[in-house]
């Protein structure tokens, strides 16, 4: 039946609200239907109230005003689409034009014939600039009398369609907690441990450019891109105006939340996301935070020795390094990227740098007892590094603690077949080093006394071919009973070696073994841990090796254990899993452990890892200060402390590894328990020795000469730290007295 009836839609704190862009469509043609049409009409009055006038406004209560057109549609009839269409219409929004006219209280109406159904009609109101763009729209539904004139008094509310969003708040600069945010969008937080939140106010604007205020028709997506792992997280306010991770109308809060830790390491300066929309009207804050991290503990440095400080932000323009005095009058002896420290005097250290990232040394001098290291970026953010200076008498700096310097051996490769400098051994008489040149087949021995850091040929090495028998590969060496003792690679036997001059003597000890590994001195004998799995016992020196029926395989490192027993690192046979074993006087059994790794429990029942079934591949060994046992978990750069009850009191992991490993490294990680109380850990795959203290922090000391491969490490006679670099033909040497 055909109806005809009057929309009225007033100008109340609701109506026809300011629209924003999104997705755009095409300005329907003008459409007046005709006496063919299929449906009934009806006559259709719009109210467009006029502009607010207030200064402070943020809710206008009118159209978009870009808007020209807008296309009403009936979309439904009684709940679904009405059979046969009904075409839409278009009305053209111009003011004192056409059906449009001007009302007492302001703005203005326009009329028009729409098609219409008896029955619940649902109309969709859509508003258009004069480009076409979709601006806002909403949908009504009115219930159609079969005759006379249907008048509507509901207010319509239009959504703004979204084409792009802004902030507003706050203002690009430091911010009151320390934080900066820059013109170009990015939040810096000092990474000094304290929580801090940005808080963000968020409009939407329509194609045409306009704010809208109000619901939105297309809600704007909220994404948060966190590569720190749980540092971040946002919230959006009021919670009326969102749902779930996007926001339904405006105006509208995002509240960035920054925990303070550490984000990224120095050489993946990744900063975080926070996108606010999608496509090409989204806006992003990057989250990039500003943290310094030292080589020691600042919190009590020690006068004399140096260290490093390393300050790294994503996308940075400046970084800038300065320090204060200490408290009490001591000062700052510093240089700056490319220089060393002075020995002595005061120097004023300001560096800066246009990188993520700037390191230098500093040596503290003096009896001050406070101070600290301010690092601060182009944007205003600080980070401050307190430190105490121990006091220390004596005079200037020589050869700082923690140097790491090396000694050439070969200037060239004799053999060009790589694991040419392996294992080393403090010699018989107690002054001399010893060491193996693996491929090339020779001993080489030196003095640590007549060693000069940053003098490579002070130590007058001495390389000794070996005599006796042919190709030899010497392996790993010992000094026991008084005797230099090392086992052969190539001939599966060990030999007692004299040395003279640039030859050595060897004599064959005990036979054969089938494939000889690390040497281990006890009290009731020498062991050797073969690579194949089976201790051999000499006992006494001079005596056939006594082949003793071990359960683990592929042995890797060997210590004395809790006890005075040896102890080595290895897998268990038939099974792979990993395992310690130990070797006990004859006369008391013979081997205890094994112990598969696998049943070791954690001693506070807090497992740092959920994989420990199997799958660790152990390698270095030694027994710490703290009377634990140390091993390294080498492929996933972790070194565990074992208790004697068996049971691994903790993880910790070795240094992140900067650079690109050498791909022939052997990711052997030998470990010593060094006279200052730390253990010590030869690091291939980052080109280092790291110290790790007894409750598991790990420094690394980055060894001078690159892709070095260390391979063994000892305490030598002078009671510093001496290795062996594989690749580098070269002796080490870490300070530590």
């Amino acid at each position: 039946m055909r109806s005809t009836f009057a929309l009225l839609f007033l100008a109340a704190a609701a109506a026809l609200v300011a629209c924003g862009g999104g997705g755009s469509g095409s300005l329907p043609a003008t459409n007046h239907p005709s006496s063919g049409s299929v449906g009934p009409s009806a006559a259709l009055t719009l109210h467009f109230p006029a502009p607010s006038t207030a200064s402070g406004a943020r809710s206008p209560k009118y159209l978009s005003s870009s808007t020209t057109s807008v296309t009403i549609t009936i979309t439904a009839v009684n709940g679904a689409p009405p059979n046969p269409t009904v075409p839409p219409t278009t009305i053209a929004v111009v003011p004192g034009q056409g059906s449009c006219t001007a009302v007492v209280n302001g703005g203005f109406s326009c009329t028009a014939t729409v098609g219409a159904v008896a029955g619940n009609d649902t109309f969709l109101i859509q508003a258009y600039d004069s480009s076409g763009a979709l601006l806002s729209s909403g949908s009504i539904t009115v219930a159609v009398n079969p005759t006379g004139t249907t008048t509507v008094t509901t207010p319509l509310v239009l959504g703004g369609v979204t084409a792009s969003t802004a902030l507003v708040e706050p203002s690009p600069g430091p911010q009151s907690d320390g934080s900066a945010l820059t013109t170009a969008g990015t939040w810096v937080p000092p990474a000094d441990g304290t929580a801090r939140t940005l808080t963000v106010s968020i409009v939407a604007k329509d194609a045409s450019g306009n704010m809208i205020v109000g619901p939105l028709a297309t809600p704007i997506p909220i994404a948060l891109t966190d590569p720190s792992g749980g540092t971040l997280s946002d919230t959006i306010s009021p919670s009326a105006n969102a749902s779930g991770t996007t926001i339904v109308a405006v105006p509208a809060t995002v509240t960035l939340k920054y925990s303070g830790a550490a984000f990224y390491t120095a050489a993946s300066p990744a900063p975080g996301t926070l996108a606010l929309g999608s496509g090409s009207g989204a806006t992003t804050v990057a989250i990039a935070p500003l943290q310094a991290t030292s080589s020691i503990s600042l919190a009590n440095a020690t006068v004399g020795i140096p260290f490093t400080v390393t300050a790294t932000e994503a996308n940075a323009t400046t970084l800038t390094f300065t320090a204060t005095a200490a408290s009490s009058g001591g000062t700052f002896e510093a240089a700056c990227p490319g220089a060393l420290p002075p020995t002595t005097g005061a120097t004023t250290l300001s560096c800066s740098t246009t990188s993520g990232s700037v390191a230098f040394n500093v040596a503290p001098t003096g009896l001050g007892t406070g101070g600290s290291l301010a690092i601060s970026d182009a944007n205003g953010v600080d980070v401050k590094q307190p430190f105490d200076v121990t006091p220390q008498s004596g005079g200037g700096i020589n050869v700082p603690p923690h140097t790491v310097a090396d000694y050439t051996v070969f200037t060239t490769s004799p053999t060009g077949l790589g694991d040419e400098l392996l294992g080393l051994s403090a010699g018989p008489n107690g002054t001399h080093i010893y060491f193996t040149e693996g491929a090339i087949g020779g001993i080489g021995s030196f003095a640590p006394s007549a060693c000069i850091p940053g003098s490579p040929t002070s130590c007058g090495i001495v390389s000794s071919s070996i005599a006796g028998y042919s190709s030899p590969f010497p392996l790993y060496v010992t000094a026991a009973n008084g005797a230099l003792m090392f086992d052969d690679d190539n001939s599966n036997a060990i030999y007692s070696a004299s040395c003279s001059g640039t030859s050595c003597t060897a004599t064959p000890v005990g036979g054969s073994i089938p494939q000889p590994g690390p040497f281990v001195a006890s009290s009731f004998g020498l062991v050797n841990f073969e690579l194949v799995g089976t201790p051999q016992v000499l006992q006494p020196i001079g005596s056939a090796w006594n082949a003793l029926n071990g359960v683990l395989s592929n042995l890797s490192q060997a210590t004395i254990g809790f006890s005075g027993e040896p102890t080595a690192t290895g897998t268990l046979s038939g099974t792979g899993d990993p395992g310690l074993e130990s070797v006990l006087p004859p006369s008391s059994g013979s081997i205890v452990l094994p112990t598969d790794f696998k049943t070791l429990t954690y001693c506070t029942n807090t497992s740092q890892h959920s994989t420990d079934t199997g799958t660790i591949v152990l390698d270095g060994l030694a027994l710490g200060s703290d009377g634990n046992l140390w091993v390294v978990e080498s492929d996933r750069r972790y070194i565990a402390a074992i208790s004697p009850g068996n049971c691994i009191l903790g993880e910790y992991p070795l240094p992140t590894i900067t650079g690109t490993p050498p791909s022939f490294f052997t990711e052997h990680y030998t470990v010593i328990a060094g006279p200052d109380g730390n253990l010590w850990v030869t690091d291939p795959a980052n080109n280092s020795i790291d110290r790790v203290t007894t409750s598991g922090a790990a420094t690394a000391f980055a060894i001078p000469t690159a892709a070095a491969d260390p391979f063994d490490i000892i305490v030598g006679p002078d009671g510093n730290l001496w290795f062996t670099e594989a690749a580098t033909l070269k002796i080490g040497e870490v300070v530590l007295q």
